[in-house]
């Protein structure tokens, strides 16, 4: 077993867990198209036997009704879109695919600057968690190159 082969296991099951969880939120969002979200939250508060009409709730529920469909709907592509990526790093990180390597590391790689911007933005423990993650991932796939398949030249 090479060095590093448990931290790329634990890389591929963040990916798959990932892209999978993002795919059923898409699922969830699909189903919210065309639907007043304050009256669908405030009738989930109810059921929880949560304050409905108190701060919190009522905050979220006037933050929902604020979004109309085009926001659902862009957060649905956006949504489906890094789903699908996660699954297809994934998948190739598990076959030891030299471009799975290069696909996550500059997908993940390129949302660093964004997930800095939003620490600072609104300062998050999850933040700075998914951060972490995600440098400690695009240095691990750039130092252990060793772990995936080169190209055999034709004719070898």
């Amino acid at each position: 077993m090479k060095q590093g082969e448990g931290y790329l296991k634990l890389i591929i099951l963040y990916k798959s867990v990932m892209g999978v969880c993002e795919l059923i939120l898409s699922v969830v969002l699909l189903r919210l198209l065309d639907r007043d979200l304050g009256v669908l939250i405030t009738g989930i508060a109810d059921m929880l036997g949560l304050d409905s009409q108190g701060y919190l709730i009522g905050y979220v529920v006037v933050q929902a009704t604020l979004l109309g469909d085009g926001a659902v709907l862009i957060s649905l592509i956006v949504l489906v879109t890094f789903g699908v990526l996660n699954l297809i790093e994934s998948y190739g990180l598990h076959n030891r695919m030299r471009w799975a390597e290069w696909l996550t590391v500059i997908g993940t790689g390129a949302l660093i600057p964004y997930e800095v911007y939003e620490i600072f933005k609104a300062f998050s423990g999850i933040k700075v968690l998914v951060l972490v993650i995600n440098s400690l991932i695009v240095y691990f796939l750039a130092k252990h190159k060793e772990l995936f398949k080169r190209r055999r030249p034709r004719g070898a």
